[in-house]
């Protein structure tokens, strides 16, 4: 364009009419010019609109950690779980020592409640939406009600940022297919508390509560029930 209008001012200042010129070379149609300039104008015909914006896809980032050591089947297990059950963006840590505070010496097992504690440290410095998960293969307990000292399959606070999973106890009996799935469902039951769901009365839910037992962990359908959705989803909206 800057061309064509320089050579139309030329054209201006040597058309008087005393002034002698050589005749140019015949410009192309007009017709063509126009369309070149048309179409160069023509917007995009499938424009993406630049507000629109990719969906969010995760409702928050979960570190894994090892305490002392956890087998990479049973954490590539954990993480594929959680990622397509939970929607959420799994983070591995390396493996760290287990915290001498929280040895029980009368039952040889750590404490689940002081485990948890020190699992907070990691999310020091990050999101408040973070969850931390411990993973060990140490017998681990709690305080349940007259029980002083009750040995569990994992725990976490509803709601909380940190939990624990034994897969201890998920062992026995059990062959390697069985134990993968209790441990997932189990890490997928205590990361449902850290967002907030209770122990619910779904039918084969992960949200089951335990009651002392491996059968509601053996008879879990591996997904949230309906009810237990729909609570994750309002109290931990993927974006959120």
């Amino acid at each position: 364009m800057k061309r064509l209008a320089a050579a139309l001012l030329w054209l201006a200042a040597c058309g008087q009419p005393d002034a002698v010129v050589k005749p140019d070379p015949a410009p192309a149609p007009a017709s063509s010019a126009e369309a070149r300039v048309v179409k160069a104008a023509e917007p995009d015909p499938d424009p993406t609109p630049a507000a629109e914006a990719e969906a969010p896809s995760h409702r928050a980032v979960v570190i894994l950690v090892p305490l002392r050591s956890f087998p990479d089947d049973l954490l590539d297990e954990v993480q594929t779980t959680l990622e397509r059950e939970l929607q959420v963006e799994v983070r591995r840590h390396e493996p760290v020592p287990l915290p001498k505070s929280a040895y029980y010496k009368p039952r040889r097992r750590y404490r689940a409640d002081k485990l948890i504690d020190h699992l907070l440290t990691f999310a020091e410095g990050e999101p408040e939406t973070t969850r931390v998960l411990g993973l060990t293969e140490v017998d681990i307990s709690t305080t349940k009600g007259e029980f002083k000292d009750w040995g569990v399959f994992g725990l976490g606070y509803a709601p909380g940022q940190s939990a624990v999973v034994s897969s201890h106890r998920l062992r026995r009996k059990a062959k390697r297919e069985k134990v993968l799935f209790r441990v997932a469902n189990t890490a997928l039951h205590e990361t449902g508390h850290m967002f907030g769901l209770q122990h619910c009365e779904e039918a084969r839910c992960p949200m089951l509560d335990a009651e002392g037992s491996i059968d509601n962990t053996d008879s879990s359908s591996g997904h949230l029930g309906p009810e237990c959705q729909a609570e994750l989803d309002s109290k931990a909206p993927l974006g959120g």
